[in-house]
């Protein structure tokens, strides 16, 4: 578990890490740590553009131990979401 300002990381079932407030959960990120691949990522809308998708990524990479590449099929939103996370 780890706390950064008003929210908090949790790892669950050791391939998710959850970021929640008090209130509710925000959002998600489910990994393969064998396979090196961020299988699904995603960030209520209400709380996007606040930097919380690149958290939940390193948090994800932290717990993998290494980086994560998008699995397939990839959206746009995720290429440039990855771009601006320099794993290109």
């Amino acid at each position: 578990m780890a706390i950064m300002g008003c929210f908090e990381l949790n790892l669950f079932n050791g391939d998710t890490i959850i970021i929640k407030n008090r209130n509710t959960t925000i959002g998600y990120a489910c990994f393969n740590a064998s396979a090196k691949t961020l299988d699904y990522i995603f960030v209520s809308p209400s709380h996007r553009r606040q930097g919380l998708g690149s958290k939940l990524l390193a948090a994800a990479e932290n717990a993998s131990e290494g980086i994560l590449k998008p699995a397939e099929p990839l959206s746009p939103l995720g290429e440039k979401f990855f771009k601006l996370n320099s794993h290109e």
